[in-house]
Formats: C-alpha cells, sequence, structure tokens
C-alpha cells in the first residue's frame, strides 16, 4: 500500500520531534486526483470485496494492517541510530490514522491524508549515550526535525535545501532527504546552569529578617533591641 509510484498527485512528509529520552517520527502522506483512485482501490482489493466500494470496516482494517506492516518493516531495519547503533533506540508503537476521505466509490477522487506515528525510547538518555544520530527516510521526501534547547547542533549531513533555525525553544532542521535517504546530525547536550553554592544559600534564607525585625523594634522600644542580643549571646557562650 505504502509503494505506489511518487507523482504530483503525492506527497510524503516527514517531522521528527527528538527529546533526551525518545523521539515521535510522524510521516504524512497526501494522494490526490487519480492517485487517490488507485490508493482506494487497493484498499477494496486487499481488505474488501473488490466492489467498487471502500466501507468503514474495510478501512479500518487497512488502518490496523498498515500499523502493523510498518512496525515490522521498521524493526526489521530500524530507521534511527545513535552513535552508529540501533542498540540504544526501540521501537514503541507505530499508530495510524487514515483518511475517512477513504470511505466511499472507488471511483471518485478525493484529497486524500494520511498520518502514521512512530514512537521511540532511548533506554539511556541522549546525554550520556551519544554524539550523532541516524536516520533513513525516504530520499527526495520533505523532512523538519525539532531539537530540544539543550541539544546543540555541531552539524548536519544528508539534506538538501537545508534551513537552520534556532530559538529559546530549540532548533529545527528542515529541507529534503538526499539521494541515499541517510541523514546525520552531530549534536552536543549541554548541561543545565548549576547556581553557585553561595546563590542557592543566599536565595534560601530569608532575606534581612533581622534588620527589619530589629527596625520594628527600635521603633516601638527604642535600645531594646542590643540589649535582647547582647542578653542572646551571654546566655549561647555560658551554655556548658
Amino acid at each position: 500500500m505504502l509503494s505506489i509510484p511518487a507523482s504530483a498527485a503525492y506527497e510524503w512528509d516527514n517531522s521528527i520531534n527528538v527529546n533526551a529520552d525518545g523521539m515521535v517520527w510522524e510521516y504524512t502522506e497526501t494522494y490526490s486526483g487519480d492517485r487517490s483512485v488507485i490508493f482506494k482501490a487497493l484498499i477494496d482489493a486487499e481488505f474488501g470485496d473488490n466492489d467498487r466500494f471502500v466501507s468503514a470496516w474495510e478501512l479500518l482494517k487497512a488502518d490496523v494492517s498498515t500499523s502493523e506492516s510498518f512496525q515490522k518493516s521498521i524493526e526489521k531495519n530500524m530507521d534511527v541510530k545513535i552513535d552508529n547503533s540501533s542498540k540504544n533506540v526501540t521501537l514503541l508503537r507505530v499508530e495510524s490514522d487514515m483518511s475517512t476521505e477513504l470511505i466511499g466509490p472507488v471511483g471518485g477522487e478525493k484529497y486524500i491524508i494520511n498520518k502514521y506515528q512512530t514512537f521511540y525510547d532511548f533506554k539511556t538518555p541522549l546525554s550520556e549515550s551519544g554524539s550523532n544520530m541516524w536516520f533513513q527516510g525516504e530520499p527526495g521526501t520533505n523532512v523538519v526535525i525539532d531539537l530540544p534547547s539543550e541539544m546543540k547542533l555541531i552539524s548536519v549531513e544528508g539534506i538538501d535545501g537545508k534551513s537552520i533555525k534556532e530559538s529559546s525553544k530549540g532548533t529545527r532542521i528542515s529541507g529534503q532527504f538526499g539521494f541515499t535517504g541517510e541523514l546525520v546530525i552531530d549534536f552536543l547536550i549541554e548541561e543545565p546552569h548549576v547556581q553557585e553554592k553561595e546563590e542557592i544559600v543566599a536565595e534560601a534564607t530569608p532575606a534581612n529578617v533581622s534588620k527589619v525585625d530589629s527596625s520594628l523594634l527600635d521603633t516601638m522600644f527604642p535600645g531594646l533591641t542590643e540589649k535582647l542580643l547582647a542578653m542572646l549571646n551571654s546566655d549561647r557562650f555560658n551554655v556548658s
């Protein structure tokens, strides 16, 4: 079902959202014109009774089958690596959302948008496990990769029409997968800023409490504060 030849009536886009402990890769495929008719005909033939009509039940079966096939395909040939290995990457699940525009007569042309999401877990966070990531995508398809703010991009290879934008939320890389479909990014995880102990202590201690208290007491009872402090200091040093 995912092997229909590409044309102006078919598009495949990739959106990859990377976090320190995992990532989500979302695929969006769009059919229009005669390609939508071919796609509906495939569903009718594969999951229906070939009656030139796609029912809701046939669409549901196609949705479930596509998710299962997609997951098996990725597990067989993992499309994500960290430091040239997939040992730290686990494919958790694949979710699909096939357009309800597929329901109905096969002969009617429709504008169809299907979405597929693949969820990955990193057994060890990126801060402890690597300095580069490798992605295997479909050559020539659009791709957007969002990196978290603590992940500093060093370099990116294997992407055509490259655009890199940085903001307080992180880094966005966009373009198209190159002719091999292999895209590699080198990165550095920046540790969060740690305050000096003196600053932490200063923040934890209420500021100028004694001054506020003493000014209030001095206003009400002039000279009393000094006498109380002297008595407290005297008692402190006299304790055996």
